[in-house]
């Protein structure tokens, strides 16, 4: 829809004069009737927001939630992460922390929700990729005996509220392709509605009629952790049984996995004229952010390696200069992923431009 601009509009109003009214610029006809051209001009441009926020290709914020729910769909709510942790006594040993104590972790805080001998699991208090973190968890609260806590392992991806692009992007993949029955788009948006769950990639028929295989990713774009993967088979197949109790159609056996993580290590000589340390964490970064472009189109597209893309990452890195010797798992040639690439070796050797 073509609206008019304030040039537009300041032209019908001089040409809409009466005749013999003088309505050259400067004039008082044309000094009067500027202002509310102006206005008329801004009137449009408010009218032109409120069209587009009509649609789902450019609505946004509350009114593409008003959208989605036209659909069935509602805008993913923040989540807060999980982790795994290892506990130990004051002499080494297996120790065990009663369920309810709290830790904290770059002031971030979690609550034990299942403990054992040895480990437990926690569960962060904030919402969102905050509590994404590894490293060793300090006590809130005085414990007898107690040694260290260690969170080893990332059991369910915090992530935040959905944005307006990925729900953008589902309202207009269900328009396209329509979620019924248990059709490949049904799957997805059935396991991407799961807390944690970033990337989702179905297969139909396969091991044979009747089979399904859905491969998930965790909302930091790696490979989904055992506890997300259950979390998603009970939500399809409670119990294993394709006896339709889930959200899987009946009689379909469906396999849940998580893609095979395949390290990309590299190699390169950096030239800067910055500080090493700050421009070699930079790179670093910068390849990682690149590997991790590539898992975000996974759903869609295999993943695929480009030398010209590593390079290109590494080159457009704060405070470098120039990339030299670039080696991507030892050669130089694109490198074709059955599974999702992931961070390997990083090995940069930073040089002074002086």
């Amino acid at each position: 829809m073509e609206l008019p601009g304030y040039d537009e509009l300041k032209k019908q109003c001089l040409e809409a004069a009466p005749e013999g009214v003088d309505t050259r610029e400067g004039s008082l006809f044309d000094t009067a009737v500027g202002p509310v051209c102006a206005e008329l001009a801004a009137a449009y441009l408010t009218l032109q927001s409120f069209y587009d926020l009509l649609f789902p290709d450019t609505s946004a914020g509350a009114y593409l939630d008003r959208i989605a729910a036209q659909y069935g769909i509602s805008r993913g709510t923040a989540s807060p992460a999980v982790l795994e942790a290892e506990f130990t006594d004051q002499q080494g040993g297996d120790f065990t922390v009663p369920v309810g104590m709290r830790f904290s972790l770059s002031g971030v805080f979690y609550l034990v929700e299942e403990s054992w001998l040895g480990g437990g699991r926690l569960r962060c208090e904030t919402a969102g990729e905050a509590g994404n973190q590894l490293g060793e968890l300090l006590p809130c609260d005085y414990l007898t005996g107690f040694g260290r806590a260690e969170a080893v392992s990332l059991l369910t991806p915090g992530e935040e509220e959905e944005g307006d692009g990925p729900l953008r992007q589902r309202v207009l993949e269900l328009l396209a392709y329509p979620a019924f029955g248990g059709n490949v788009s049904d799957y997805k948006e059935k396991v991407r509605a799961v807390p944690g769950v970033g990337g989702v990639r179905v297969t139909p028929v396969v091991l044979g009629g009747g089979t399904v295989g859905v491969e998930v990713l965790g909302s930091d774009f790696n490979p989904a952790g055992e506890s997300l993967l259950e979390d998603v088979r009970q939500m399809l197949i409670p119990g294993y049984q394709a006896d339709g109790l889930g959200m899987a159609p009946i009689g379909h056996t469906v396999t849940v996995s998580a893609p095979a993580a395949e390290a990309v290590s590299l190699s390169a000589g950096i030239l800067t004229g910055g500080d090493p340390d700050a421009v070699k964490a930079a790179a670093e970064a910068a390849a990682s952010g690149y590997l991790k472009s590539l898992r975000q189109k996974w759903e869609d597209e295999d993943a695929v390696v480009r030398y010209s893309g590593m390079m290109a990452a590494l080159s457009g890195a704060e405070g470098v200069v120039d990339v030299s010797n670039l080696l991507i798992n030892g050669g130089t040639a694109n490198i074709s992923c059955d599974g999702v690439p992931v961070d390997g070796t990083f090995s940069l050797t930073v040089q002074d431009l002086e």
